[in-house]
């Protein structure tokens, strides 16, 4: 006997769409196989290892877990099969919580809060990113067909991150400052929101050409997946109408550790201005999206290049231009 469809509603755009209800009895076994290479891992090595070790193999077993969950999902995506949903949560959750121990112990390895180079930094930022992901799925059951590119974003960070990895050390005097908890972590708060904001402003912009472009077959696959463009504007906007204020918070948390640490409330300093200019995008953004002629996929794109300026202020301004941060290579 064929599966029995199932209307699930939209409740962002009020639309519907039909997905085959799946015995859910599947996902359990499947969701065993990434759990037992975690188990692999870890064996033996939560007794007595060091902070730092324990640390980085909770961390790969997050990033395994993760890559899990993002195969479950572009397989959702694929056949709309609602017990790979189910096998995404299974295992992306429980790598959440293997993601937020690896932090943990890192803490204790640092002995200080773990913010103070660009390795922690992308951690963390990967970390809020899929807890996002997550929280958004379960309130938005249709945003669950963004777990595949959520996933492979907050995995190519997590990646970054580990080529950026440095031994735990204590905090240079510029960094000891209860500021280094208030402003960082909003900062990286945001940026993790924001991940989100772009992962569905970027399927917006797919589905918006695979429309243009009626005639051609992989087109219309994309369009009969994807989420309507009303629901995936609508879940960019709710993305940066949490991220923006937190960003903004950020920022002027910064200009205030700015005057205690150099005397001075802005300098010019590369990380400062970009994290202007990211304000700056992501405010016309707001202001664009209340207009309804630039509403779509102009907005796309400004959320796109707010995405973009994310990564310029995080990643190639400590990389490569010298300034005022780069003592921590990611930290500010």
């Amino acid at each position: 006997m064929p599966p029995v469809a199932k209307a699930t509603a939209d409740p962002v755009a009020g639309t519907t769409f039909v997905a085959p209800r799946q015995a859910l009895a599947l996902w359990p076994v499947l969701a065993l196989i990434p759990y037992a290479l975690v188990l692999w891992i870890l064996h033996g090595d939560l007794g007595g290892v060091r902070p730092a070790d324990l640390s980085l193999q909770l961390y790969f077993s997050a990033m395994l877990l993760y890559l899990a969950g993002m195969l479950a999902y572009f397989i959702y995506f694929a056949y709309r099969r609602e017990s790979f949903r189910w096998l995404g949560l299974a295992v992306v959750i429980p790598g959440v919580a293997l993601h937020l121990g690896a932090i943990v112990a890192r803490g204790i390895a640092d002995q200080h809060y773990p913010l103070a180079n660009m390795y922690e930094y992308s951690s963390m930022l990967a970390l809020v990113a899929v807890a996002v992901f997550v929280l958004m799925s379960l309130r938005y059951p249709v945003a669950a067909l963004a777990g595949g590119p959520a996933l492979f974003v907050a995995v190519t960070l997590m990646g970054i991150g580990f080529g950026l990895y440095q031994s735990p050390e204590p905090l240079v005097p510029a960094l000891q400052s209860y500021w280094l908890k208030i402003h960082v972590t909003s900062m990286m708060t945001a940026s993790g929101i924001l991940v989100s904001s772009f992962v569905f402003a970027a399927l917006y912009l797919v589905k918006d050409r695979s429309l243009r472009r009626v005639s051609a077959a992989a087109g219309s696959a994309v369009r009969s997946r994807l989420p309507s463009l009303e629901t995936l504007d609508r879940l960019t906007y709710r993305a940066i109408l949490v991220g923006f204020p937190i960003w903004t918070f950020g920022t002027i948390a910064g200009a205030i550790w700015g005057e205690h640490a150099w005397g001075r409330w802005w300098g010019w300093d590369p990380k400062e201005t970009w994290a202007a200019i990211t304000w700056m995008i992501y405010a016309i953004y707001l202001h664009a999206h209340g207009m309804r002629a630039w509403r779509g996929r102009r907005t796309a794109w400004i959320a796109t290049a707010g995405f973009v300026s994310i990564l310029v202020t995080l990643y190639a301004v400590n990389l490569w231009i010298v300034g005022l941060h780069s003592y921590a290579r990611g930290a500010g």
